[in-house]
């Protein structure tokens, strides 16, 4: 009876490893990204092909949700809110974990408390252009233009909290000039309005729009230059160094998420971001693939914080 006893003992012995290994893989259920912009842009279209790399390297469903309004701060809640199991993550950006929490004093969560910082994307940056009729050919020419012209010359934006205010009123402290802001509710009307004229400057992401024939791109508000415009200069090296707004992309899930599954989230996300293929499809949308681990992400929240702290509204 002793062979018999042994080969079930075994046999039993096999099957709890077995059970063990099947509750302790993660993930081993869909997983939910949940992308604070329309459908269509650059930061949902970039985590649509995260998800796909990560779909394929998990082998589950990687669903891509898209939760728009109030400035990002909607879908940013709802991962704040959601359980920390790591099954539900957020893609957002600098705009949603630094811009809207320093100026919107009602924002429902805490950027640095309620989130686990996962992993940083790279860096998605922001082009300054006008008009193609406005009578200037760089952004120093721009500053000259607007200091003759005190609050005359308009600058298209998203509307109040959002990072593309932020960029206008950053060249606004750095070259000692003003702006007559006009608000919008998205970036093509805005782009379109500088496009027939209506507008003489605007911000906004490296993507078809701006390569029109309609515009003049004069800047890049980053803190490189980038490989679809190559000969267009940093604001930086055209003078105005403390122009540089947040514009990088990341990846967190809700506060607590276990050391082990955030540790498993944070090294999936770095290893399928440094894949060259994704890596030249992500490109396309204009965002520089600069993979981080959480660490970085939490340092460079904190960074941009304090650097725009002054922006935030009294009393915030």
């Amino acid at each position: 009876m002793k062979p018999a006893r042994s080969f079930m003992g075994a046999t039993l012995l096999g099957l709890a490893s077995l059970v063990c290994q099947a509750e302790t893989k993660f993930p081993s259920a869909p997983v939910r990204i949940v992308v604070s912009t329309p459908a269509g842009g650059a930061s949902d279209t970039t985590a649509r092909i995260l998800a796909e790399g990560l779909a394929a390297k998990w082998g589950q469903a990687v669903i891509v949700e898209n939760k728009p309004g109030a400035s990002g701060t909607i879908g940013a809640a709802t991962v704040a809110r959601a359980a920390a199991d790591g099954y539900t993550l957020f893609f957002g950006t600098g705009s949603t974990h630094v811009v809207a929490p320093l100026m919107l004093p009602q924002t429902p969560y805490d950027p640095q408390k309620d989130f686990t910082p996962l992993a940083i994307v790279g860096d998605a940056p922001f082009a300054l252009f006008v008009r193609k009729d406005l009578p200037v050919s760089s952004l120093q020419d721009l500053v000259a233009y607007a200091r003759k012209r005190p609050s005359e010359t308009t600058f298209g934006t998203t509307g109040p909290a959002t990072i593309y205010e932020v960029a206008a009123r950053l060249l606004e402290r750095e070259a000692q000039v003003s702006f007559n802001h006009v608000p919008y509710k998205g970036l093509v009307p805005m782009a379109m309005d500088v496009e027939a004229g209506r507008v003489d400057v605007g911000v906004g992401p490296i993507d078809g729009y701006l390569k029109s024939d309609r515009l003049k791109v004069l800047a890049i508000l980053g803190s490189r230059r980038v490989e679809a415009m190559p000969d267009v200069p940093t604001s930086a090296q055209s003078g105005f160094p403390n122009t540089v707004v947040p514009v990088w992309a990341a990846v967190w899930g809700p506060s607590g998420i276990a050391a082990d599954r955030a540790a498993i989230l944070s090294r999936s996300l770095i290893e399928v971001l440094s894949q060259p293929r994704l890596q030249e499809k992500i490109g396309a949308t204009g965002v520089v693939v600069q993979p981080a681990d959480g660490e970085s992400l939490r340092a460079l929240m904190a960074r941009d914080i304090k650097a725009l702290a002054d922006f935030a509204p009294k009393g915030n």
